[in-house]
């Protein structure tokens, strides 16, 4: 689980730029952010770089969020994974690097409600010029986490994470992280595991809460 979300407070993180869709009924918060690079360890993860570059936007709404992550990454024709990383209570968090508010540590406290699951996964296609890239949508409904429309539930805290809750998609802090596999041996990949269960992360992004954003406490 740490190697899944070291990403989060590896580096500092850049603002990501938000701006309200105009549609009284179905208002909607469209946010960029650039893709950051996560920290490689070289000892528990040789051969996995950390460069990246491109950017992840979500179109939040209360109770749904749409994205799509466009990443150049370090190698083509290999398995990446993305995550959510949902911190249901920012406002509870306190191990965020600034302008952030949430951090690895913010995942063992139970009152944040972080939700850690599965959004999508690619196989990078080659640019040509050495490296790879991937390009994928991600969405997201109000209700989904690990073990409910995802990945088995994680309980091996005191706690288990949680779901995406309903009527919060406007006040979580999101994170999205990008995980790369590492191939051992190219004839012999179960491509299910690869592109469904975290490995190695390699870069991430980082959502805050939208200004206007109507806290309502889960209880």
């Amino acid at each position: 689980m740490k190697r899944l979300i070291v990403g989060l407070v590896a580096i500092s993180i850049s603002f990501a730029s938000a701006s309200v869709l105009a549609d009284k009924k179905t208002a909607r918060v469209f946010q960029a952010a650039d893709i950051q690079a996560a920290e490689i360890d070289p000892v528990n993860q040789p051969g996995v770089l950390s460069s990246a570059e491109g950017a992840v936007w979500l179109k939040r709404a209360k109770d749904r969020v749409d994205g799509r992550v466009m990443a150049r990454v370090d190698h083509a024709n290999r398995p990446y994974s993305i995550w959510w990383v949902i911190f249901n209570n920012p406002e509870e968090c306190a191990a965020g690097v600034p302008p952030t508010s949430c951090g690895f540590d913010d995942l063992f406290i139970p009152a944040v409600e972080a939700a850690v699951f599965n959004a999508s996964g690619a196989i990078s296609a080659a640019t040509g010029g050495g490296g790879g890239v991937i390009n994928v949508d991600l969405s997201v409904i109000a209700g989904e986490g690990a073990g409910n429309g995802s990945q088995v539930a994680f309980c091996g805290l005191p706690f288990c994470l949680e779901e995406f809750r309903k009527k919060n998609g406007l006040c979580a802090e999101i994170h999205v992280d990008i995980n790369a596999h590492v191939i051992e041996d190219a004839n012999n990949i179960d491509w299910v595991q690869e592109l469904t269960y975290p490995e190695n992360p390699q870069a991430f992004a980082v959502f805050p809460p939208v200004a206007k954003c109507k806290r309502k406490r889960h209880k």
